[in-house]
């Protein structure tokens, strides 16, 4: 009986072996098909629609479906997208040059340069024509896009640098369900609310300036004529100061500026690598918060790819922001008109 109970009990465990191996491999293989998947990267721009980042359908449809010429474009967070006006810096250059300028913010709420780097890619690849990019410069950024874990391929989320990036294990996790949604979006397009071809009549045109102002999903207003009283404004500049202090604190900041800003910093080196390869200028924009302080910038840095211009000046009159560290129209009027004079000399190096 003990030598029958014996191997029962390893005929059960080879069984439980068995099922568990079952399961793993039948796992991977399900991971291995969800990895596979066709992804669209079209519907993939969509899934912002009900966000603030509701604009990153049209910077795609822009790059992948609009023809017009890109001669300069501008790549940053809202703080570019709300205090550069592209069109008064195509008119502004367009009379320099006497020719046609044209010139695309591309901008989206946010910071993160991994981002960036897709639109620089997607933007190489699709308008060969541009001279210039002009790259916001928000100071020391050390995270992720939320739009690159929805837009990046399997591979290029695999290749993130892991060093000081708390999203790379988020964002690498979120990649079968993002896979699998994706996949139904592209069979079903109807029952999801999204589009999987280009429709003309929905889009915002070549010259969108969202320095007009414009709503979000949610109703509210952005950028436009708004404004802030001074004293709100200046409360409201010193404690953005005082939390992105203490959180610089809290984010490693023994360890030297190449691993904090591990994220940074490969994809800038990337970006300089592209734009060296097509033979294409590199300028970068530090727009002031409000008031007699502001952020820690990184000119010493950028400047190793091309100029950095701070705009410091404008960061003492009220009436150019909307809140402490956003420009409105009169603001983005002003900075456009000191950015287009500073790189006018940089385009005519690059042949415009």
């Amino acid at each position: 009986m003990a030598l029958a109970s014996g191997q029962q009990d390893r005929d059960d465990a080879v069984g439980h072996g068995r099922y568990a191996l079952g399961m793993a491999v039948g796992f991977l293989g399900l991971l291995l098909v969800l990895l596979c998947l066709p992804f669209d990267r079209y519907l993939a721009s969509q899934r912002a629609a009900d966000s603030e980042m509701f604009h990153a359908r049209w910077i795609y449809e822009r790059l992948h479906f609009d023809p017009t010429p890109v001669d300069v474009a501008i790549i940053g967070s809202s703080r570019v997208e709300a205090g550069i006006s592209s069109d008064l810096m195509a008119r502004i250059l367009s009379a320099k040059f006497h020719r046609q300028i044209h010139v695309v913010n591309l901008a989206l709420v946010k910071p993160g340069r991994d981002y960036h780097d897709l639109l620089v890619r997607d933007l190489l690849a699709t308008h060969p024509e541009v001279r210039m990019i002009i790259l916001s410069d928000d100071g020391f950024m050390i995270d992720t896009h939320p739009m690159f874990q929805e837009m990046a391929s399997v591979a290029q989320i695999a290749s993130a640098p892991i060093l000081i990036n708390k999203s790379y294990f988020a964002n690498l996790l979120a990649v079968p369900y993002r896979n699998l949604l994706n996949g139904a979006q592209q069979l079903l397009p109807g029952w999801f609310g999204v589009d999987t071809v280009f429709r003309p009549d929905n889009y915002l045109g070549s010259d969108l300036d969202r320095t007009l102002g414009y709503r979000l999903p949610s109703g509210h207003k952005r950028n436009g004529e708004l404004v802030m009283p001074p004293k709100q404004l200046l409360a409201r500049a010193q404690a953005t100061i005082a939390e992105r202090g203490k959180f610089r604190l809290l984010h490693m900041s023994i360890l030297p500026e190449a691993w904090q800003l591990s994220i940074d910093h490969t994809y800038m080196e990337s970006i300089a690598g592209l734009a060296r390869d097509h033979h294409v200028a590199l300028a970068f924009i530090g727009l002031p918060m409000f008031g007699p302080r502001d952020e820690p910038r990184n000119p010493a840095y950028f400047s190793r790819f091309g100029p950095d211009f701070l705009p410091v000046h404008l960061r003492n009159d009220p009436r150019f922001y909307q809140d402490e560290v956003h420009l409105n129209r009169a603001g983005a009027i002003a900075a456009t008109q000191y950015l287009a004079d500073k790189v006018a000399p940089l385009l005519s190096r690059v042949g415009v």
